[in-house]
């Protein structure tokens, strides 16, 4: 009978214990945590990094710029310490270039972006020396170049563009300036459904007080189960 009642008491103290506000944080915690992608092949991930360097070969010196920050690439081959990417596509004024990055600064995501790359035209004004009198048209030439990414070289900053069918470097315009992509926090940072420590200890408390009443009421009826006397039998035992 003992036995029993202290089964009875010890539920009673684990239902109490799983009401509890720390016991319920932790367990929409678990539930809240999703698993993290892992880098794969023809997936896509982030750069999340502004020192990310699009790599011609798997070297440190290959860099030829600075991959723009919140933007994709996609994943080509997985290695370590380098993975192959893919970066921007082919179209009339931009062509895609496969090169590589290194995995530590590539964050996958499994969804694929609507807009995975930054895509940028911009003029660049070049003025002619020696230019033939009254032809003024002939003073400046104006080429469209698209941007890939930055590079830096001491205090002065260049674009790795595309211009016609060859790539180079040009100084990067003073007015051009690379927006940020929300589609990773978009997709990665939802609204919070933790409650706060005042939100968990006001959801759980009515859940408690029924539990410490039902402790109040049963505790002194099983303590007296536990302590009464054996009750004596109705005749006396013949010694």
């Amino acid at each position: 009978m003992k036995k029993y009642i202290s089964w009875a008491i010890a539920a009673l103290l684990w239902l109490f214990a799983l009401c509890s506000p720390v016991q319920q944080t932790a367990v929409l915690a678990a539930s809240n945590t999703a698993p993290v992608p892992e880098l794969s092949v023809g997936g896509y991930a982030c750069i999340l990094s502004n020192s990310a360097y699009f790599y011609a070969e798997t070297d440190e010196k290959s860099g030829l710029f600075l991959l723009p920050e919140t933007y994709f690439v996609k994943i080509v081959e997985v290695g370590e310490p380098y993975t192959k990417i893919e970066y921007l596509y082919d179209d009339t004024q931009v062509k895609k270039l496969t090169g590589y990055a290194k995995s530590e600064q590539l964050t996958a995501v499994d969804f694929v972006p609507k807009r995975p790359y930054y895509y940028c035209l911009f003029n660049v004004h070049y003025r002619l020396d020696g230019s033939i009198a009254g032809d003024t048209f002939l003073d400046e030439i104006t080429v469209t170049c698209t941007y890939y990414g930055d590079y830096t070289v001491g205090s002065k900053t260049y674009c790795y563009v595309l211009q016609g069918e060859e790539f180079g470097y040009v100084p990067k315009p003073a007015d051009l300036t690379v927006e940020k992509s929300t589609e990773y926090a978009d997709n990665y940072t939802p609204p919070s459904t933790t409650p706060t420590p005042d939100e968990s200890s006001n959801q759980t408390q009515p859940a408690q007080i029924a539990i410490l009443i039902a402790l109040c009421l049963l505790v002194p009826i099983l303590a007296a189960l536990i302590l009464k006397p054996p009750r004596r039998p109705p005749y006396e035992p013949e010694l």
